[in-house]
């Protein structure tokens, strides 16, 4: 249902920090004309975890109005909470989203158990799922077994995959129905060799056009021109993983002139060495 070159969209903000409406309808409308698949809204390159309620629902409704239904549009809608975790995701159903990502609930860490019963819950929103599994910011696991649950859900439908674990994820892709979508940019080609779809990106924030042909050919298994092209691009990749995400992604689009560099803490901007390691990958 969701496979290519999808990127996990930044939350451009004024001076005043609050959302910057006219730069993320540009945003979309370039994306769009970069041929990007599609598009998530308030993931955690967008700062979800600063939004409130009413700007999370309030960027779904831009993005939407923005796309013009040309490409699907994706909805951050996973908290720790189940509860309002399916409110926002009906609400994104209302506001015609094409689907949300719900990641594995964080901090309070649930069970297996827990972790089926979560999305068991949101589904019954009715929105196309895509099951969000990252670790290291989460702090708990997602088991095989757990996987293989999930995929008797009917609306979850594809997976994110950003544990980092190699390993884990071939086996993933073996055992499991799931669409595998890499939510590492840096490991996108390894993903995608084995089977994977598609790619929830980062950097396609930079390089829409760029990362979309990269996709394109590791869906038609041109591994030889996929390689040649991530070289070409290896260092601006690996320079948006300098600091956390999206402070470095951001500062690139600023640099860009597509939106301001305005950040919210606890994220603040890149140290001034950091930044000229990014200037210099965008040259």
């Amino acid at each position: 249902m969701f496979k290519g070159s999808i990127v996990a969209i930044i939350t451009p903000f004024t001076k005043d920090n609050k959302i910057d409406k006219k730069a993320l309808f540009d945003l979309v409308e370039w994306h769009i004309e970069n041929k990007s698949d599609a598009i998530v809204a308030c993931g955690t390159t967008g700062e979800s975890p600063t939004l409130s309620d009413e700007e999370k629902l309030e960027i779904i409704k831009i993005c939407v109005e923005a796309s013009k239904g040309r490409v699907p549009v994706i909805a951050g809608t996973g908290t720790y909470d189940t509860s309002k975790s399916f409110y926002l995701t009906k609400k994104a159903k209302e506001l015609k989203a094409s689907g949300c990502l719900v990641v594995v609930p964080y901090y309070n860490r649930p069970t297996q158990e827990g972790i089926f019963f979560h999305f068991k819950e949101i589904a019954k929103a009715n929105l196309p799922i895509i099951a969000y599994h990252h670790p290291k910011r989460t702090g708990i696991n997602v088991e095989l077994l757990t996987f293989q649950r999930l995929s008797t859900i009917k609306n979850i439908v594809a997976v994110k995959e950003a544990s980092g674990d190699l390993d884990f994820i071939y086996k993933l892709i073996e055992i499991s129905s799931f669409p595998i979508l890499s939510g590492d940019d840096s490991l996108t080609f390894p993903i995608m060799k084995r089977g994977g779809v598609g790619s929830i990106s980062v950097v396609a924030n930079v390089i829409p056009n760029v990362w979309k042909k990269f996709v394109s050919l590791l869906l038609e298994k041109n591994f030889k021109k996929a390689t040649f092209l991530y070289k070409k691009y290896e260092k601006l990749v690996e320079a948006m993983t300098l600091e956390t995400n999206p402070q470095c992604v951001k500062y690139a689009l600023y640099l860009m002139k597509r939106c301001n560099s305005y950040i919210r803490l606890p994220l603040i901007k890149p140290k001034n060495e950091v930044k000229e390691k990014i200037k210099k990958a965008l040259s």
